[in-house]
């Protein structure tokens, strides 16, 4: 769903919006004058954006493509994100938590691209004895356009897909993790299961008949298994794992050509903190992939592949931070049926200078190799500044700037390279 400015179609998911935050509201404070178990709160987020790039094209495309996205197509985005929270803590062996975030967010000169994010999230967690569990969920339902885009530039669509294009498409996205931490002396046991279900709501397209048309494909991904390890610091553990999981990915219309895949997942890893001034997190590790038999000519149904999940936080002094993300996994593409490697290198740095001002800088790059007979391989490089500070007890405000410059390691392919400009202000505050 999409909406136009000034019209009585725009007014709905405003009025929809504000009857559930101040029902939520109302209710949250009626339930918290009843007991001392529950606590609410509530914010609210007005972001002024300017984004160059809309539609991630620097290419022109070929004049013969009707419809097909134009190049440097410029646009104000106004998003306000009105958010409601709540726990509920009775005791140590239950605790819940939740929040509702809908973010509703206009493009002045592209309405199409208009949409609002519904974002619930719900944390269960609780100790039984010398037994700590935790099971996540996230839901994002995204109220955006049923149609994809048309790309008629060399080389189809954006890098690695155009994620932020996708991301303002009807879609409905849930993520859940469980784990159970069983301590017993220096060493721990733990079994873990998560899940990941992304569901697309857009029209899909015979890609013979619309070479040019922008497809999203349905993805899963859930997986099971267990770690042990050993306390080999203080705050710290070094553990071996295993994981047993699942990819599905169906085909598209007409075609049996689908990269589902099982796979067994071996890892060492550390989590903890290695001294006062440095934590990690870290989960490494071979993927033996078996895939489905609806793989095309080309493919090997047969694959190792390195999985590198983890993220390492430096804290020199009590007012700086550095963050060092790596991550490295294989997963069914959402533009096509195919296969690709997902790949993040990050790092992002913090200066508090007192308790009301900060600052922060970062440089990203994010990759996507895609395997044979696909060829495409994809870089996003993005750099990042930014500023905040607290202006009165219940109000704070954030620029940031980002820069993201794209290159396509495929000769000839214009159209998924792409340079973006992105500024926003938002300002933010809590009840």
């Amino acid at each position: 769903m999409y909406w136009q400015r000034g019209s009585c179609h725009s007014c709905r998911p405003w009025a929809l919006l504000l009857g559930s935050v101040g029902s939520f509201f109302a209710a949250g404070c009626l339930a918290a004058a009843t007991t001392s178990n529950w606590t609410f709160n509530a914010d609210l987020t007005l972001k002024e954006s300017f984004d160059s790039n809309v539609y991630l094209q620097d290419t022109k495309p070929n004049p013969t493509i009707p419809n097909a996205a134009q190049p440097f197509q410029q646009s104000l985005v106004t998003a306000v994100t009105p958010k409601v929270g709540f726990a509920f803590k009775p005791g140590p062996q239950f605790n819940v938590a939740g929040s509702y975030a809908p973010e509703v967010v206009t493009y002045h000169a592209e309405p199409t691209e208009s949409h609002v994010a519904h974002r619930l999230g719900l944390l269960f967690n609780g100790r039984l004895d010398k037994v700590v569990w935790q099971m996540q969920n996230t839901f994002t339902y995204i109220d955006g356009s049923k149609e994809g885009l048309t790309f008629g530039a060399l080389g189809g669509a954006p890098a690695i897909g155009g994620i932020p294009i996708r991301d303002r498409r009807e879609a409905l996205i849930y993520r859940n993790s469980f784990g159970a931490f069983h301590q017993h002396g220096d060493w721990f046991f733990r079994p873990a299961v998560s899940s990941y279900i992304h569901d697309f709501r857009t029209e899909l397209r015979d890609p013979v008949t619309n070479p040019f048309y922008q497809n999203y494909v349905d993805r899963n991904d859930f997986n099971l298994g267990v770690d042990g390890g050993y306390q080999i610091v203080k705050d710290g553990h070094l553990f071996l794992g295993y994981r047993y999981g699942w990819q599905h990915e169906p085909p598209l219309p007409n075609r049996d050509v689908d990269y589902s895949n099982f796979y067994n997942r071996a890892l060492l890893g550390f989590e903890g903190r290695l001294c006062d001034t440095l934590k990690m997190n870290l989960f490494i590790g071979p993927d033996w992939r078996d895939y489905a038999h609806h793989t095309p000519v080309g493919f090997k149904d047969h694959q190792i592949k390195l999985y590198l999940d983890g993220s390492v936080v430096f804290t020199p002094t009590k007012a700086d931070t550095v963050t060092l993300t790596l991550k490295r996994f294989e997963q069914p593409a959402f533009g096509t049926p195919s296969a690709y490697e997902d790949i993040t290198y990050e790092i992002a740095a913090r200066h508090q200078f007192n308790d009301r001002f900060y600052a922060g800088a970062g440089f990203k790059a994010y990759g996507g190799d895609w395997e044979p007979p696909v060829r495409r391989d994809d870089w996003i490089f993005t750099t990042s500044a930014s500023a905040g500070c607290t202006l009165a007890p219940h109000f704070s405000a954030e620029l940031v700037y980002t820069y993201d410059w794209a290159d396509s390691l495929v000769p000839n392919t214009p159209g998924r390279e792409f340079t973006r400009h992105l500024v926003a202000l938002s300002a933010k505050y809590s009840f």
